[in-house]
């Protein structure tokens, strides 16, 4: 009516993770009695947005791809990292991780 338009809060996240330095990756898993595991995907990468993907790379190999329209991404309350779930293209199964940043003081 006015021009207003509503802000995209996905776009702002995918903006904000896009190129950010990774101190390490966790992935949750789910025990036979009902307990949740974290075990380390990886230390030291990078999360990249590429087109319509999102890329976690620890080290030289990619441990966690999945398309942004598939995956469910919420920043951290701490702000220091992002949680992200969708289907790994990589291993072809469901995945819940947790991509911790590196700290910078700004």
């Amino acid at each position: 009516m006015f021009g207003f338009k509503r802000k995209n809060k996905n776009q702002d996240v995918l903006r904000q993770m896009d190129g950010r330095e990774i101190k390490y990756v966790t992935h949750r898993v789910k025990q036979e009695d009902g307990t949740v595991k974290e075990e380390i995907l990886g230390k030291r990468g990078r999360i990249v947005v590429l087109n319509d993907e999102i890329v976690v790379m620890c080290g030289e190999k990619d441990v966690f791809r999945c398309k942004t329209s598939d995956a469910v991404y919420y920043t951290l309350l701490s702000g220091d990292g992002i949680t992200v779930s969708g289907l790994n293209q990589i291993s072809g199964e469901y995945a819940d991780i947790i991509v911790y940043y590196t700290y910078y003081r700004k």
